[in-house]
């Protein structure tokens, strides 16, 4: 599988320009659509984000049934299904797994969750991960949906990840 997956990356995975910021504006636009109560993806659609949409991801709660449902998944962000992570049982758990794996705490924590960690690629190389997820509500109060974006850097003084 090491040989599989070695060609898909090589310098690089994932992240836009500013990695710790894209997180920062998607909250900035939750927070700003959001008014009071949870805001809907038709709400946080009306900003304009630019590329940052391509490393942002939704899920539809209630489609969900056992694996994420998307309704959307950024271009940028949907390649990291095929970055595949080192495990000691588990080898088939991708980078996109692992920024979809906090959607339960953003809806336990009825807010944005931030989550980072280093993981290890199949290769052996360290990325340090960051994701945030958020709760969303097509009716501003019951949480249906969850966006969420992810990002990284490969560890120590690697280059700003992106897709190959």
């Amino acid at each position: 599988m090491i040989q599989e997956t070695a060609g898909l990356f090589d310098q690089a995975i994932i992240a836009p320009p500013s990695d710790r910021r894209l997180a920062q504006r998607l909250l900035s636009v939750w927070a700003q659509t959001a008014r009071g109560s949870f805001p809907s993806w038709a709400d946080m659609r009306t900003v304009d984000l630019g590329a940052d949409w391509n490393w942002v991801f939704v899920v539809d709660l209630k489609q969900s049934v056992g694996f994420p449902y998307f309704i959307y998944l950024g271009s940028e962000l949907a390649k990291l299904s095929a970055i595949y992570l080192q495990g000691e049982t588990d080898w088939t758990l991708s980078l996109l797994d692992m920024a979809t794996a906090t959607i339960d705490a953003a809806v336990a924590d009825q807010g944005p969750h931030h989550h980072e960690s280093e993981l290890t690629l199949c290769d052996g190389r360290k990325v340090l991960f960051r994701c945030m997820t958020a709760p969303l509500a097509e009716d501003g109060e019951k949480i249906s949906h969850v966006v969420g974006c992810a990002s990284g850097k490969l560890a120590g003084d690697g280059p700003r990840l992106k897709v190959v």
